[in-house]
């Protein structure tokens, strides 16, 4: 009976000492990318030099623009990529692969996903987050490629929400300038380095989903490119600058024209003889209330600013000026 035991135990004993080594190469679990014994991904694949991250953002879709919590949420696939020397490519996969020594073309492969809690992995920092949600459906929408350059492209779809300070003052006439920055979190520029591989709107500005704005992406200024912490160093950062022009006809069909026209009617008044007074003071009087409910409608749905905005301003001027015609 022991005899039993031990042989089912020894089975069960190798399989856990394999599991536990992972993707070590020691293991025999992949054939053509494994990692070498000693590797620890703790450590930097450089130490004595920069460590080059690039980041590839392809934004899908605009999904909301949150004017009351200044924040933006849009659906796009996160890439990020480095390169890992100390990775063992098997020359019999690139032979397999039929990869030729000096070809310009890397070649890519797809691996378990499994084999990122194995690896070395920059940790990332998304300056003014909000949420970062990957995207699920059977399992998590991500991918990783490694290619024969031993360069490794981590691919996850994402919703993003990030926090942009909007200020509202010109409103509706306003744009907003929205700065997407990623870095390091704990690593100067002396040791990890990020580079912009790719930041694009796929949509070319024209959103599936309707929005109350014009959506444009810069690349991020020099300035916005390094980020000075002092005694800690100056650290890089990657990115975009998300320019956000609010389109306007709507504001002006429905709160600036009818408003101008009131104003003009207003002054049909010194028209009318001075001694039909109950005439003259119904018609003020109503284009006043008017204005007056028209500005209540837009001081509620307009977003908070220091003072006033550019809308409560005209507003304020037009019911002025009916007001001014009622003193008459």
């Amino acid at each position: 009976m022991r005899g039993w035991l031990l042989l089912l135990y020894l089975p069960l004993s190798y399989k856990y000492a394999n599991s536990k080594r992972g993707f070590k190469c020691s293991a025999g679990i992949s054939k053509s990318i494994c990692l070498p014994d000693e590797y620890s991904k703790f450590e930097l694949p450089f130490v004595d030099s920069t460590n080059e991250i690039y980041i590839g953002i392809d934004i899908d879709e605009v999904l909301r623009i949150n004017d009351k919590d200044y924040s933006i949420t849009f659906s796009t696939y996160f890439n990020v990529e480095w390169v890992e020397r100390r990775l063992t490519v098997r020359k019999d996969w690139l032979d397999q692969m039929g990869h030729i020594e000096n070809s310009s073309e890397p070649l890519n492969m797809p691996m378990n996903l499994e084999f990122v809690k194995d690896l070395w992995l920059p940790n990332i920092f998304i300056y003014n987050l909000k949420t970062f949600k990957v995207i699920d459906v059977l399992s998590k929408m991500a991918g990783l490629w490694i290619n024969t350059n031993k360069k490794i492209l981590y691919s996850q779809q994402t919703h993003i929400t990030f926090i942009c300070p909007m200020r509202f003052d010109k409103f509706p006439l306003d744009t907003q300038r929205c700065k997407f920055q990623v870095g390091s979190y704990s690593y100067d520029d002396s040791k990890m380095m990020f580079i912009t591989q790719s930041a694009q709107y796929q949509k070319n500005g024209r959103n599936t989903i309707a929005l109350d704005y014009d959506i444009e992406i810069e690349p991020l200024q020099p300035l916005d490119m390094i980020l000075d912490y002092g005694n800690l160093g100056n650290f890089s950062l990657s990115g975009f600058e998300m320019v956000l022009t609010r389109y306007v006809s709507t504001y002006i069909i429905t709160y600036y024209l009818p408003s101008g026209l009131f104003v003009i009617v207003s002054w049909i008044s010194f028209l009318i003889p001075m001694d039909v007074i109950p005439g003259r003071m119904a018609l003020l009087v109503t284009l006043f209330l008017v204005l007056v409910n028209i500005f209540n409608t837009v001081t509620t749905n307009t977003p908070k600013a220091e003072g006033l905005t550019a809308i409560e301003a005209w507003m304020l001027a037009c019911i002025l000026f009916v007001f001014g015609a009622l003193i008459e």
